[in-house]
Order: structure tokens, then C-alpha cells, then sequence
């Protein structure tokens, strides 16, 4: 004789797969800050210990786990890039967004990838990966009617030199995690009309890098990815 199903008996089944769902994202939050969203169903279930399986049921589209994964993130970035809009001097807010921007996307490959690539997204992230790049437009714009930013650096130049501070970020970070900020500043204090007149920033070049770093940083850049 079969006992009859009580009311709650599959409650406990719905919360662990909840679970293992929160899990999967944490994880995918992690393997694509580490690895970028290139990195694999495979990858983010091991990670997050379950089979790949859990994983494609949760997740048959790769995209809705990135958008749900990136999407907080991404709202971080928007939301900066309207605080740096709002603030009263237009050079503070492009070098304080350009700053925080720099971090954030060393922190978070995943991020990175999302923020300034084109296309391939779900609409919600769409929808705020296309306000990211004309945000900046914006700052920088404010800042070179304000004649505190060069004249001849377009919004297509700082998204290039923020990609490059990340990417070297990441190449160095196993020798000097911090040296990156030394270029940071030299980049933004570059982009400033009046160079003379600092980068608006908190630090003055504070971060040093030896020769012996900089041929450690040489070695770690010639190694494939994998390698490391």
C-alpha cells in the first residue's frame, strides 16, 4: 500500500535544487572573474560541485548563467558612471569613474568581457552594456569641454587603454598584484590638458616597479594562459 503524498513532501527537493541553482551562480560568478565567460559549463560545475548535467538543466543557454552571473556587476558599472556624471567637477568624476572602472574589471575578467564587447547577450544585459561605453562618452566629453581633459582622446582611446591596464593586470599579478596602479596613473595624468597639474587622483605614482619585476612581469607575459 502506497502512503499517501503529504503537502510539504516535496519542499525539501525544490529548496536543494534552489541551492545547488545559487550554487552554480556563485560559482559561475567566480570561475568568470577568474577566467572570463569564455570558461565552460564544465568548469563552473566542478567548481561549484555538481555534475555538468545540474548544471545544463539549470542553464541550457550559456547566456542566461552569464546575465545572471554579471548582471549585479554590470549594474555596478552603470551606476558609477552616473556618479562620476554627477559630480560637481567634471575631471573628478571622469578619473574617479576611469579609476574605479580599471579596478573593477581586474577583479573580474568576466566583467571585463561583458562590459566592452558587443552583442551575444541576453537584453537585460544588452541593455546595460550599451549605456557602459556612451557613459564614458559622456565623462570624457564633460572633462574636454571643461579643458581639463586633452582635446584628441576619444571614448574609443580610454576604452583601449583600459583594456590594455586589465590585460596587464592580469599578466603581472603573480609577481606584483599592485603594479598595474603605477601605469594606471601614468595613464591618467597622460589624458590631463594641463599635465602639470596632476591626475586628480589620490596618488602621486606611489607604486614602484624594480627591473627585476619588470623582467619577472616580461616572463609571465611570454607564457601562454594555460601555462600559468
Amino acid at each position: 500500500m502506497n502512503a499517501t503524498p503529504q503537502p510539504g513532501d516535496e519542499r525539501p527537493l525544490r529548496r536543494d535544487a534552489e541551492r545547488n541553482r545559487q550554487r552554480i551562480i556563485d560559482a559561475a560568478r567566480e570561475v568568470f572573474a577568474a577566467q572570463g565567460v569564455s570558461a565552460g559549463l564544465n568548469d563552473i560545475a566542478h567548481h561549484a560541485g555538481v555534475g555538468v548535467g545540474t548544471v545544463y538543466r539549470r542553464f541550457p543557454d550559456k547566456e542566461v548563467l552569464v546575465e545572471v552571473a554579471l548582471q549585479e556587476h554590470l549594474a555596478s558599472l552603470v551606476a558609477l558612471i552616473d556618479e562620476g556624471l554627477a559630480a560637481a567637477d567634471p575631471w573628478e568624476g571622469f578619473t574617479h569613474v576611469v579609476r574605479r572602472a580599471v579596478e573593477m574589471n581586474v577583479a573580474d575578467r568576466g566583467l571585463r568581457d561583458v562590459a566592452f564587447s558587443s552583442g551575444g547577450g541576453r537584453r537585460q544585459v544588452d541593455a546595460m552594456r550599451d549605456g557602459i561605453v556612451p557613459g564614458m562618452g559622456q565623462l570624457l566629453r564633460r572633462a574636454q569641454q571643461d579643458a581639463s581633459a586633452r582635446p584628441d582622446i576619444t571614448v574609443t582611446d580610454l576604452i583601449m587603454l583600459m583594456l590594455m591596464l586589465t590585460e596587464f593586470a592580469q599578466r603581472s599579478a603573480t609577481v606584483k598584484p599592485e603594479a598595474y596602479r603605477r601605469y594606471l596613473d601614468l595613464v591618467i595624468g597622460s589624458l590631463r590638458a594641463d599635465r602639470e597639474g596632476g591626475d586628480g587622483g589620490d596618488t602621486d605614482l606611489a607604486v614602484t616597479v624594480s627591473a627585476d619585476e619588470a623582467r619577472a612581469i616580461a616572463e609571465q607575459w611570454s607564457e601562454p594562459r594555460g601555462n600559468r
